[in-house]
C-alpha cells in the first residue's frame, strides 16, 4: 500500500488544527453567549447560512463536473451561470449572517470574549472579514469540526 504524501499529510493535519481552533471558539461563544435568545438565533442562523452555501458548493461541482459531458456551448454557460449565481447569493447570506453574528456578540460580550480569548468573535481572522475565502474555509471548518463531534 503506498504512503500518502507528505503534502497531503500536512494538508490534512493542518485542516484538523483549524478545524479544532475554530471549534474551540464556536464553543467559548456558545458558553458565552448561551443565555441570550438573541444570539441563540443568529449563530442559528450563521450555521444556516453555512450549510445552504455548503450545499450550494457541493451541488454546483457536482453538477458542472457531469454536465461537462452531456452539455455543449451555450447549455453548459447558461447552467453554469445559474449554478454561480445561487452559490454567489448564498456566500453573501453567508458573510452578512457572520457579520451580523460577529457585531452582536461583540458589541454585547465585548469584555467576556476578550477574558476567554476570543476577542474579536466567533471568526478567528477579524482583519480577514472582507475575505470571502478565509468566509467560506472557516465556516467549511467550522461544519466539519461540528459534524465530527456530533454525538453518536
Amino acid at each position: 500500500m503506498q504512503q500518502p504524501t507528505a503534502s497531503v499529510v500536512s494538508y490534512v493535519a493542518e485542516y484538523h488544527k483549524a478545524t479544532e481552533t475554530t471549534m474551540g471558539r464556536y464553543k467559548k461563544v456558545i458558553e458565552i453567549t448561551g443565555h441570550d435568545e438573541v444570539a441563540a438565533k443568529l449563530l442559528e442562523g450563521l450555521i444556516d447560512a453555512g450549510t445552504r452555501y455548503f450545499s450550494k458548493v457541493v451541488e454546483m461541482e457536482h453538477r458542472m463536473a457531469s454536465a461537462r459531458f452531456r452539455l455543449d456551448g451555450e447549455e453548459l454557460r447558461e447552467l453554469t451561470e445559474t449554478l454561480d449565481r445561487s452559490r454567489r447569493l448564498a456566500h453573501e447570506s453567508l458573510i452578512s449572517s457572520l457579520h451580523v453574528f460577529n457585531r452582536y456578540i461583540v458589541k454585547e460580550y465585548g469584555e467576556e470574549l476578550k477574558e476567554a480569548g476570543i476577542e474579536g468573535g466567533i471568526f478567528p481572522k477579524p482583519e480577514a472579514n472582507r475575505d470571502r475565502i478565509a468566509i467560506a474555509d472557516w465556516a467549511g471548518e467550522l461544519l466539519t469540526g461540528i459534524y465530527e463531534n456530533r454525538h453518536r
